[in-house]
């Protein structure tokens, strides 16, 4: 039955796609059964590419009809399994879904499709003097920012931070008006260039919802002009703990800067290994990469304060960097992190957590020590703005049991962050490696509650299956 649906399904698509817009061959099907999680694997039945709004409201309704799994995917960068074909389908892949199709300075908006890739936006308003603020720290392969690989789509599904959200906060911030497509096919537009929306919140709702309510389409998001000058500072401590508290007390100080990002020794030992090395100090047991921004005097003078906290707070050694070509290059060293993990060990396991700041150094502590009992070792690098861990357990694929303890090690630092008032994801979503840590932050009463608002979307459970509940 499954396998005539699927040939029937292909046929028709085939009709308005072309045969290009279907892929449904062996070795083309390979490419689509991982994410970037790498430790999961899945196989689709087909693989569909529309190009418009129409296109992707007939596919899913096609699918919808013969009774076949959907699962959205941009450029299949997902760190939880988002979008892993776990029970086969189609993938709908929003790769030909690329176009900017407006740019509304008036109402301080951009209006694109689903697969635009994040740094496109910013490089099309360079010129304009604006910004689309949702700068993404994570740095894939060998790409110098995950900026330059995730899709708006991709964004929307896990609700994305990044190195800016300190400042300017995460996706579900930016974020004016959605297209789309629900599981029945129908098209819905919901917000508009206008800042305030009447009635219920249904843009949060969907975002952050990792595909499971519908798939979207196209998005208004906001963008802001970009300030004149920015300045960075560097600032390396003695231990973790150190580091840690001093995030707080630059916070507490009233300083705002845009970006606050902390590296441990393991993680500035793998950078510095590599082609991005950017002459961090390899001494110091974390380094704290800050930046503000401003007017060219108001941005010098807050560098200013910062760094004097900074040195109140305990650190070894401040800088600031005075020399945009030198920040640009220290800023690109911590955007490949996690590609130069590399130089330290052959496989990793990323995590993604969030914690009160003020149990930072608690919380990196724990990390630590999560792999050190399994004998492996940790990174760490985040967001230290908004407390979003992204711990790197290091393992050996080739040494039998080496990536269960490294998922295990992943587990326990997840749990401790719920231990300590903070989340199982900060921007990587549930996807279906944390699923079944969903009970450790929420009720059975509030897990249903969840599965009765995805029924209302999604009655027949089509929307990316498997995924989020445990």
């Amino acid at each position: 039955m499954r396998r005539s649906a699927i040939s029937g399904f292909a046929k028709k698509a085939r009709e308005f796609l072309g045969e290009e817009g279907v892929l449904q061959e062996e070795v083309d099907l390979l490419v689509y059964e991982q994410d970037g999680t790498l430790a999961l694997r899945g196989k689709a039945d087909v693989v569909v590419f529309p190009r418009t709004v129409q296109e992707m409201a007939k596919v899913v309704e096609l699918a919808y009809n013969y009774g076949i799994p959907i699962i959205g995917r941009g450029s299949g960068t997902s760190l939880s399994g988002g979008g892993v074909p776990v029970t086969g389908g189609v993938i709908v892949s929003t790769a030909r879904m690329n176009k900017i199709l407006e740019i509304d300075l008036e109402n301080e908006v951009a209006v694109v499709q689903a697969g635009v890739i994040n740094d496109w936006i910013n490089a099309y308003l360079a010129r304009m003097g604006y910004q689309y603020a949702i700068d993404l720290g994570f740095q894939y392969m060998a790409d110098p920012g995950s900026q330059r690989v995730s899709t708006i789509g991709g964004n929307i599904a896990h609700n994305s931070g990044g190195v800016k959200c300190f400042k300017y906060g995460v996706t579900v911030n930016q974020l004016r008006g959605l297209t789309i497509v629900l599981p029945t096919g129908e098209v819905r537009r919901i917000g508009g260039k206008e800042f305030e929306q009447a009635g219920y919140d249904l843009i949060g709702l969907i975002t952050g919802s990792e595909g499971t309510l519908a798939l979207v389409a196209e998005a208004i998001v906001r963008i802001v002009p970009t300030y004149e000058s920015s300045v960075t500072i560097l600032a390396k401590f003695a231990d973790l703990p150190t580091a840690g508290r001093a995030v707080s007390a630059v916070i507490a100080s009233g300083a705002m800067p845009v970006a606050m990002e902390l590296m441990d020794k393991l993680a500035v030992e793998a950078v510095e290994s590599g082609p991005y090395a950017a002459g961090l100090p390899k001494d110091a047991e974390a380094v704290l990469l800050i930046q503000v921004e401003g007017s060219l005097p108001g941005a010098k003078e807050e560098a200013s304060k910062v760094a004097e906290v900074l040195r109140r707070s305990g650190a070894s050694g401040v800088e600031i960097v005075e020399d945009p070509a030198r920040a640009a290059k220290i800023w690109a060293a911590r955007k490949q992190a996690f590609g130069a993990m590399g130089f330290v060990g052959p496989n990793y396991v990323v995590e993604d957590g969030t914690i009160p700041r003020k149990k930072l150094a608690e919380a990196l502590m724990l990390a630590r020590a999560a792999g050190a009992k399994r004998g492996l070792r940790v990174a760490n690098v985040f967001h230290a703005g908004d407390g979003n861990l992204h711990p790197l357990i290091l393992y050996d694929e080739r040494k039998p049991g080496e990536r269960e303890k490294a998922i295990e090690a992943g587990e326990e630092i997840l749990e401790a962050c719920v231990e300590l008032g903070g989340t199982i994801t900060g921007e990587h979503g549930v996807g279906y490696m944390k699923k079944k840590l969903l009970p450790k932050m929420y009720r059975r009463e509030e897990i249903e509650l969840m599965k009765a608002i995805k029924a209302v979307f999604d009655p027949k459970g089509l929307m990316n299956p498997g995924k989020i509940f445990p």
